[in-house]
C-alpha cells in the first residue's frame, strides 16, 4: 500500500500536500501526499460524492470521483498532470479513452466503477427514456 501520513485529530501537517482530504476537523479520515511535480487538485468529500484512491508500486496515484446521479465519473492521475479524465461505461466496464493504465490501475478503476453502479441507476434510466 502507498505511503499514508498519519495525522493526529485536529491538526494539519504542513509538509503534506493534499491530494484528497476526507474531512478537515475531528472527522478527518485520510490525507495523502502528492508524489508528482504538478500541483494536485483539492478534491473535497461531500454528500453524494464517491471518492476512491489508488497508488501503485511506483508512487503513481489515481483518484476516482463520481457524483450521484451522473452517468460518467472522473479519474485524476498524477502521472498525467492531474488532468481530469472522463470515465464512461463500455458494456459494464469503465472506459477512460486513451489513458494508459496497467493491470493494477485497471483493477482499481473497475472496483470503483462497480462500487458506484447503484449511484448511476437513476441517470441510466433517465438516459434510456430520453
Amino acid at each position: 500500500m502507498g505511503a499514508l501520513t498519519p495525522v493526529s485529530r485536529g491538526t494539519l501537517a504542513s509538509a503534506v500536500l493534499p491530494v484528497m482530504v476526507g474531512g478537515v476537523h475531528d472527522d478527518e479520515l485520510l490525507r495523502v501526499r502528492n508524489h508528482h511535480v504538478t500541483a494536485a487538485p483539492e478534491i473535497a468529500e461531500r454528500p453524494g460524492r464517491y471518492l476512491g484512491y489508488f497508488e501503485n508500486k511506483f508512487g503513481e496515484q489515481l483518484v476516482f470521483v463520481h457524483e450521484d446521479g451522473e452517468l460518467d465519473a472522473t479519474v485524476f492521475g498524477g502521472d498525467v498532470g492531474w488532468e481530469p479524465r472522463r470515465v464512461r461505461d463500455a458494456a459494464g466496464l469503465p472506459d477512460v479513452g486513451d489513458l494508459v493504465l496497467n493491470e493494477e490501475e485497471r483493477a482499481f478503476l473497475t472496483a470503483c466503477w462497480i462500487a458506484t453502479a447503484w449511484r448511476r441507476e437513476d441517470a441510466q434510466t433517465a438516459h434510456r427514456a430520453a
